[in-house]
């Protein structure tokens, strides 16, 4: 198992440790903006010249920060030949950060996956779409379901309990598939996390849901997600969030964004900004705050990193604890829901790379 009891402990200490102090609690490593993938719901995609650090300056960065949680993301980290370097240099074993990598797993393998494991890697997080090859079609990379039926149950047999976790995004396109994503989890031997699409990305609104009859589907399909849940089936992302997730995909809106405050993201040039969404870039995360943060009224997204680091005190125990419980109990294998950035690539409608849409602090 690796979320032990202490390490859950730890993670709660230091998440309500550094709201105090206001350090981020998650902050995601964007290694690198080049991808394998070229989704339809995100930004992102192809090869792309960029300056990348090091494994030391970004751990350097890190120490820095102080996160709880350290994604390791991109674009697609597993690009990197030197990923598992940039994770080695940040773990700290037996300790925080907790380290999750964020992969689509068109490059993965089980041996990569134990050499990632190796390097102080806690959990592996895999992007899935459609629970059959539409998710090829999805992502744009032939054979992508494929691979994931393969490698996902082997990464699981030979890893320990938690340590590959689904990270489905909901969109119009696919959330009626979403009880069927938890059944192939449980398949798999894996657990399900939830994220809620956002338009920022590639500026398009119909991957929301919009009209009546949609609405009405979304609201039974999460109905049944928690159904699943209830009944022992391995989702981690509570019910309050996936009703949040109806309501910001059903038209709503969510304020209070924590961006550049709870989660920060690093580019892979070391530059810091407050989402993957906005293009506002710094160099340290107090003048981030001062000149993003405290004037930031975006309400344009409520996916998963803002739903895992924006709860209340009492919500933030009330499921921590209820996620340790399930481990500990044994009944099935999976983790605490992650806070977890969203990956991708395109317009759904063009074929061609999106554009990410500037957020201001005062908001889109």
């Amino acid at each position: 198992m690796n979320v032990t009891g202490s390490m859950a402990l730890r993670i709660a200490a230091q998440g309500i440790w550094n709201s105090v102090r206001r350090k981020a609690l998650s902050v995601s490593f964007e290694v690198t903006h080049a991808c394998t993938a070229n989704c339809w719901h995100c930004n992102l995609g192809g090869p792309i010249k960029e300056t990348r650090l090091g494994p030391e300056e970004y751990a350097a960065i890190c120490r820095e920060l102080d996160p709880v949680i350290s994604h390791i993301s991109g674009g697609e980290p597993l690009a990197r030949g030197d990923v598992e370097e940039i994770i080695r240099a940040q773990a700290n074993p037996g300790r925080l950060p907790f380290m999750v990598v964020v992969s689509n797993a068109s490059l993965l393998t089980p041996e990569r996956f134990l050499r990632l494991k190796s390097a102080g890697m806690h959990q592996l997080s895999l992007s899935i779409d459609f629970p059959d090859d539409r998710h090829d079609a999805f992502r744009r990379i032939p054979g992508l379901f494929d691979r994931l039926t393969r490698v996902v149950p082997e990464c699981a047999r030979i890893g320990d309990v938690g340590d590959v976790v689904l990270n489905c995004c909901l969109t119009s396109w696919n959330f009626r598939d979403a009880p069927e994503i938890v059944r192939l989890a449980e398949r798999w031997g894996v657990s399900v996390n939830f994220s809620a699409y956002t338009p920022l990305r590639v500026d398009d609104d119909s991957g929301l849901v919009t009209d009546d009859l949609g609405k009405a589907d979304l609201r039974r399909v999460l109905g049944d997600v928690i159904a699943l849940q209830r009944a022992g089936k391995p989702v981690y992302t509570s019910e309050r969030v996936l009703w949040r997730y109806h309501h910001f995909l059903t038209g709503g809106r969510i304020g209070g964004c924590q961006a550049g405050n709870r989660f920060v993201v690093i580019n892979p040039d070391g530059r810091l900004t407050p989402c993957a969404m906005v293009m506002a870039y710094y160099y340290d995360q107090p003048t981030m705050r001062r000149e993003f943060a405290c004037r930031n009224t975006c309400t344009e997204c409520y996916i998963s990193t803002r739903a895992g680091t924006e709860k209340g005190v009492r919500e933030f125990f009330a499921d921590g604890f209820a996620h340790v419980g399930r481990l500990l109990g044994g009944d099935h294998r999976g983790v605490p829901e992650p806070a977890t950035p969203e990956l991708g690539a395109a317009d759904r409608r063009t074929g061609v790379p999106g554009h990410r849409r500037t957020v201001t602090a005062d908001g889109p």
